[in-house]
């Protein structure tokens, strides 16, 4: 009996064991899916979003009008990547934008995705006409940002992309134009209905062959396109950002 007794204490300390340990593990696992890495060598510091009206002109101008243009709502996206570890000898090998996705639709428009193709400034995406919604942009780590050659600083730089909202509306007028945001206001357009919500995958892949991966989530455009010539809204805490080893 003695012997009967012992074996059973011995299999419920046992079992005791195995169910503390499988609980720790769960709770690890579950702080880790919602913390993700603490100790980063790398992440974004800053994301700024400016925004602002284009138009194009469309192949035919009908007949008596001076203008016949295609309206466009534009989201230039700058994301900041800084060391987070001054003693580290990783250097960033490349970062990825890919999985792109609409949260949340406009009431109007079609979302596209741009990577740069000049230099910084009004250029910057002059000859840009590769959609990426359905692919991934590649930057590589080089000794300074090249932004049209999609190169970002290894030690920590800047990478850009552009989010457009893509045949808004027809204007035609036979007058002068501004192009801006009150073109929308004259084809019936409002804020609201150019609202809407855009995520995507940002992995950081280090030289030491460890790779990060954080899920952005953004909401566009970055304020008032139809009164300001150019919105826009500079985003520091990223605490939802979350990143995992992969």
């Amino acid at each position: 009996m003695k012997d009967s007794t012992k074996n059973i204490v011995k299999r419920s300390v046992l079992i005791t064991a195995i169910l503390i340990a499988v609980t720790i593990v769960i709770a690890v696992v579950a702080r880790y899916n919602v913390e993700g890495e603490k100790n980063l060598p790398y992440s974004i510091s800053k994301i700024l979003v400016t925004s602002h009206v284009f138009a194009k002109d469309n192949e035919k101008n009908e007949a008596g009008t001076i203008w016949n243009i295609n309206l466009k709502a534009d989201n230039d996206i700058y994301i900041y990547i800084d060391k987070k570890e001054e003693e580290t000898t990783d250097t960033i090998k490349e970062i990825v934008i890919d999985n792109f996705k609409v949260e949340k639709n406009s009431k109007v428009g079609k979302t596209k995705v741009y990577r740069p193709t000049g230099e910084l400034g009004s250029d910057l995406y002059k000859l840009s006409e590769q959609d990426y919604m359905n692919d991934k942009i590649v930057y590589v780590g080089e000794k300074v940002d090249t932004l049209k050659n999609l190169e970002v600083r290894n030690e920590g730089g800047m990478i850009a992309f552009r989010i457009s909202l893509e045949d808004l509306g027809n204007y035609t007028s036979n007058e002068s134009v501004i192009y801006n945001g009150s073109l929308l206001s004259k084809i019936g357009i409002t804020n609201k209905d150019i609202e809407s919500k855009i995520s995507f995958d940002l992995t950081i892949k280090l030289s030491s062959g460890n790779n990060f991966t954080g899920k952005v989530y953004l909401d566009l455009p970055a304020g008032d396109v139809i009164n300001e010539d150019e919105p826009h809204v500079e985003i520091t805490d990223l605490s939802s950002v979350v990143f995992k080893r992969n």
